[in-house]
């Protein structure tokens, strides 16, 4: 994966793009996940809530009307009658029971209505009871109070009441003269309770000090539980959320208080809906980041490629060039940075095609230029043969200076030829140059002197051959000859910087006008860019052009000079060891 990894641009950029551009994504969606899940369960608990308050205002308006009725059927005067005489009187309790039917008949809630005297009249109520209130309660409370849920035993069969108990008193003397119950249907409670549309499956429990009014208990998991969340409920603050957990299994649980009564609405939603309906957005999300990963991908690595495709190209060109062979051309199909990255390429590859041809011309040239140099000896393998007898004729003849001068010329031949090697050390070409002046002085004896001035740690070191010949040549004939004179001094100096041999060949002659100097600066110049060889002979131009093909422009001659003070000449040139 590293070496992948490593191998291309393309693929570190197709990386670090997807990392740039998925991570956000996968972020993104699970921050949406996050979102819609708290909105959901945000959304569940405004309903809840919402559902819990329609509820409590149904259940309220309910026990008020109750209550209301209570009031009104104590200080009703034909029931206080009724309960402060002593002798029954059935005119009077029909009276009553029509009353109370007429009224209980118009609320569907009331299941029951119920006036016991404490003397021995009897009791009045709207369903003949098997067993009386006290005994389905247990008990009076002193007071008005609602029970808890209850059976009771009528006439009718086993009915679930919820009620309502209070005494009632005698209106002058405010006297215990009996009680009235007044039952709620539990199942019409119940028929409420399951109204509410409430989400997620969810379920409603009317509870009253831990006792269930109403409700489906059963969904819950026993007894125990049912205790735990309700003594939650009544630490807790009314409209409050909050979550219950037992065994895993996770429940939100809302809640409310009836204020006049202190029942509780407990509304309960199991985590499971949350659950289903939480890996619907999750599925939802996880394919949204798929589809949307997919298509930036699609996309990242379409454009990565249209923009690493010409640089793959230009790479593979290069990798399979071979510049002796000629080198391939791109076509740039964009202006920006990449395509003027192949106009450059273009640009350098045609510049490598000019300096090869250059450099195979210079080389035609300098051949050319050292096969001259060669040829102007006039046949030197001839007349080194000739000149070795002439020597030793001159020796048998005992004519020293005829041998001297054949000796130094055959020694200047023999170094002209050096088997058509280009380089010498230094030494050699002194050792050259050193014949020269001995043939020179015999044929013009104290015209003039060489003085040569170079570092002894240059000597063994290589440099291009028939240098300073030339040079000391051109200034013994254009300098010193034409003014006749017996004092002519040339001087050959040389200083090294480790790098480069600095020499100065200059002497005392005739000079040159600065017009004869430029023009020959010119014609350097013309040598140098031109296609046709400097004519035969050795001069300066031949030495200046064989300098610039094996050295360099750096090594190019310079020439100053004054009428009548002097010639010199100065160019610089790098030596190695070999």
């Amino acid at each position: 994966m590293k070496r992948w990894f490593r191998r291309s641009l393309q693929n570190q950029l197709t990386v670090f793009i997807l990392l740039a551009v998925l991570l956000p994504i996968c972020l993104l969606g699970l921050f949406s996940y996050l979102t819609a899940v708290h909105l959901s369960k945000e959304r569940a608990t405004i309903s809840g809530n919402s559902s819990l308050q329609q509820l409590e205002t149904q259940l309220e308006f309910i026990i008020n009307d109750v209550e209301n009725m209570s009031v009104f059927l104590i200080g009703n005067e034909d029931v206080q009658q009724y309960l402060q005489m002593n002798q029954d009187t059935i005119q009077q309790r029909r009276a009553i029971y029509g009353f109370i039917s007429n009224l209980a008949l118009s609320k569907p809630y009331i299941a029951n209505v119920l006036i016991e005297p404490i003397n021995d009249n009897p009791t009045i109520s709207i369903v003949p009871s098997l067993a009386s209130i006290r005994e389905s309660m247990g008990y009076y409370k002193a007071g008005k109070w609602w029970s808890s849920h209850h059976d009771h035993q009528t006439s009718l069969g086993t009915q679930e009441m919820i009620t309502l108990s209070r005494p009632i008193r005698s209106t002058d003397g405010y006297n215990l003269i009996g009680h009235l119950s007044i039952s709620l249907d539990q199942q019409v409670i119940e028929e409420h309770l399951e109204s509410i549309n409430f989400e997620w499956n969810g379920f409603v429990l009317l509870m009253y000090k831990g006792n269930v009014l109403a409700g489906q208990s059963e969904k819950l998991g026993g007894a125990r539980e049912l205790k735990s969340i309700y003594s939650l409920v009544d630490r807790g603050t009314a409209g409050h959320a909050f979550t219950y957990q037992k065994d895993g299994e996770k429940k939100t649980v809302l809640s409310t208080t009836l204020s006049d009564v202190g029942w509780k609405l407990i509304g309960i939603i199991p985590f499971q809906e949350y659950s289903a309906n939480n890996r619907y957005f999750l599925w939802l999300t996880i394919m949204a980041v798929v589809i949307a990963g997919l298509l930036v991908s699609g996309l990242v690595l379409f454009f990565v490629r249209k923009v690493i495709g010409p640089l793959s190209s230009l790479t593979t060109v290069i990798r399979r060039s071979n510049p002796g062979d000629g080198v391939e051309q791109l076509v740039p199909h964009s202006h920006d940075e990449v395509g003027q990255l192949i106009v450059n390429y273009n640009h350098l590859n045609e510049r490598i095609r000019l300096l090869m041809a250059r450099i195979k011309k210079n080389e035609s040239i300098k051949r050319e230029v050292d096969l001259q140099a060669l040829q102007a000896q006039i046949n030197p393998h001839f007349l080194y043969n000739t000149l070795a007898s002439v020597h030793w004729m001159a020796l048998a003849a005992r004519e020293k200076n005829i041998s001297e001068m054949v000796s130094s010329l055959s020694s200047f031949l023999r170094f002209s030829l050096n088997k058509g090697n280009e380089w010498c050390t230094v030494e050699q070409e002194l050792a050259h140059l050193s014949h020269y002046m001995h043939i020179q002085k015999i044929r013009y004896p104290n015209s003039f002197q060489l003085d040569v001035r170079l570092p002894d740690d240059v000597k063994q070191m290589y440099i291009l051959k028939l240098v300073f010949q030339p040079l000391i040549e051109n200034s013994i004939i254009h300098g010193l000859f034409p003014n006749s004179v017996d004092d002519g001094v040339i001087e050959v100096i040389g200083e090294w910087d480790q790098t480069y041999l600095h020499v100065t060949v200059k002497d005392n002659g005739v000079g040159m006008s600065e017009e004869k100097v430029q023009q020959l600066h010119k014609q350097f110049e013309y040598d140098a860019n031109s296609e046709v060889v400097v004519g035969k002979g050795y001069g300066l131009r031949n030495v200046n052009l064989r300098l610039l093909l094996h050295y360099g422009p750096s090594a190019g001659m310079c020439i100053t000079s004054r009428l009548n003070v002097g010639t010199s000449v100065q160019f610089s040139i790098p030596l190695e060891r070999r």
